[in-house]
């Protein structure tokens, strides 16, 4: 464990500090800003389980068709039309998986995108404090908690 004092807003639990910190679309990040999205994962991977089962099952259909025909070709019809709906469905079931993937890409860069603009919010706030641009902040009625933002960037 390193025995460094730690630095402002950061933690000796993790053992990160800045510029070892993990990436979020280009932003580095705290550990802790960083939400799993397991059972998202998880759906995606159990779209693409199911999609490969109706794929494998529909070629065994065929394959049982092809090994025991009917005579005079009888059933190729319901058959051809049966095999092309389950690829099909296998297809948008392996589209569903990429969706819920990109689904959690979208909410890692949205993410990053809201840290960021709490970092230049506050970063901006201070320097118009500093050269008397702007008067110093002062809550009155209100609670930091009331800011999310705000409160994520002080934390930073």
């Amino acid at each position: 464990m390193n025995s460094s004092p730690p630095i402002e807003g950061e933690s000796n639990e993790t053992g990160r500090r800045p510029g070892r910190r993990p990436l979020l679309s280009g932003v580095e990040v705290r550990e802790e800003d960083l939400e799993p999205q397991k059972g998202l994962h998880l759906v995606g991977i159990l779209f693409r389980i199911a999609s490969v089962v109706i794929l494998v099952l529909a070629l065994g259909q065929f394959a049982a068709w092809w090994l025991n025909r009917p005579p005079g070709g009888a059933g190729i019809g319901l058959l051809v039309g049966d095999t092309i709906r389950l690829i099909v469905f296998a297809g948008l079931l392996w589209g569903a998986g990429d969706l819920a993937n990109l689904m959690i890409k979208t909410h890692y860069d949205i993410r990053a995108a809201r840290i960021l603009l709490a970092r230049q919010t506050y970063m901006i706030r201070k320097m118009g404090e500093a050269n008397g641009s702007l008067p110093a902040a002062t809550l009155p009625h209100r609670r930091a908690s009331d800011f999310p933002a705000a409160e994520e960037a002080l934390r930073l």
